[in-house]
């Protein structure tokens, strides 16, 4: 998100400047890299063009709020992959005879090695994990406020309030990105079998939307569960096909009053209303801590089942659509580790208390 909202504010079109042969310039990737240090806005809709280029003195203030080293060293790390992502896109379209393909190249490996010159350093860096999921209680807590039912659900609109809780689920219980939810077309559920195709459209010209939400991990064939896909064939059949506008495309996730489909942007309000109207949830809610705590529910459920390390590795990365030679996985794996760790020795501190009686 950091990194459209500083791209948003110094005016770049990514996709443009790659088709006319440019990328980054030096002065852009400071900007990503100070916008990376800000705490994002309530609103979520920017960082004070102001402030991504005033010096750091200024914004060291009592009231500034400190982002540890650890996340900016994680933002900029998502935000180095996925330049060369859209980068090596870009190329692979291209080919190799086109006269912008060597230079392109060039500064696609300069733009990755200068963003990660800039990461902080976080010592052991192998050990920093993303942020983890909602805890038990927030869940609960969120479960509630986006049931439709809930007298104090904060949409009024019956439809807002089934399209929001039906999203919810959706990102619970499958783990995407919201690029790859936004991305999803009715055509691409199978009712009959209850599974979804997470798929890879990389400049869809059948989508309208300016920025269009792209799936950065590998297409994959997702699992519903029987009353996901019930709840999803009813909001398409009954909810989606009410809204003015909504036949005129495939995208599953429609917009109230203009049907047309749902922005990056209007899926981030959904989000920034829970935050203001449920204080009781985390100021950081937004889609992707919904897949860090899918990855934290298929930590306990590969537990339950005692599947082996290895076996989760390459479930984790298959259903999250990441390359087994990514890495990712290992990540939530290790953290999964230490929590078990943790409680072991917790539990083995308990048994040494001073005091405490043994068996013999």
């Amino acid at each position: 998100m950091v990194l459209f909202i500083v791209l948003d504010e110094l005016k770049i079109d990514l996709c443009a400047r790659l088709r006319g042969g440019l990328f980054l310039t030096v002065g852009d990737i400071e900007a990503i890299v100070v916008g990376c240090k800000l705490p994002i806005a309530a609103d979520d809709r920017k960082l004070s063009r102001d402030r991504i280029f005033v010096s750091s003195s200024s914004t060291s203030g009592s009231n500034s709020k400190k982002i540890h080293p650890a996340t900016i060293a994680i933002r900029l790390l998502y935000i180095a992959r996925y330049l060369d992502w859209i980068a090596t896109d870009h190329l692979l379209k291209i080919g190799a005879g086109n006269s912008n393909f060597t230079g392109l190249e060039k500064l696609r490996e300069l733009v990755s090695k200068s963003i990660k010159a800039r990461i902080p350093s976080v010592q052991p860096f192998s050990n920093v994990t993303p942020r983890e999921g909602l805890t038990k209680q927030m869940l609960s807590v969120l479960q509630q406020v986006v049931a439709p039912e809930f007298e104090q659900n904060p949409w009024s609109h019956e439809y807002v309030r089934q399209r929001n809780y039906l999203m919810i689920r959706w990102l619970l219980s499958l783990g995407v990105r919201r690029g790859e939810l936004l991305g999803v077309k009715i055509s691409d559920i199978n009712f009959q079998t209850s599974e979804v195709l997470i798929a890879r459209r990389a400049d869809d010209p059948a989508d309208p939307r300016l920025r269009q939400p792209n799936t950065k991990t590998s297409g994959r064939l997702l699992a519903l569960d029987a009353e996901l896909a019930e709840l999803t064939r009813a909001y398409v059949m009954a909810n989606r096909r009410n809204v003015k506008g909504a036949r005129k495309h495939e995208y599953l996730w429609v917009a109230e009053g203009s049907g047309k489909p749902l922005s990056l942007a209007g899926l981030n309000k959904v989000f920034v209303t829970l935050r203001q109207h449920c204080p009781e949830l985390p100021e950081n809610l937004c889609p992707h801590l919904l897949r860090h705590t899918w990855n934290d529910l298929f930590s306990e459920a590969v537990d339950r089942n005692n599947v082996s390390p290895t076996v989760e590795q390459k479930l984790r990365s298959r259903l999250m659509g990441w390359s087994e030679s990514s890495g990712m996985a290992t990540v939530y794996n290790q953290r999964h580790i230490k929590k078990k760790a943790t409680a072991v020795s917790l539990q083995m501190q308990k048994q040494l208390r001073v005091g405490a009686h043994s068996d013999e």
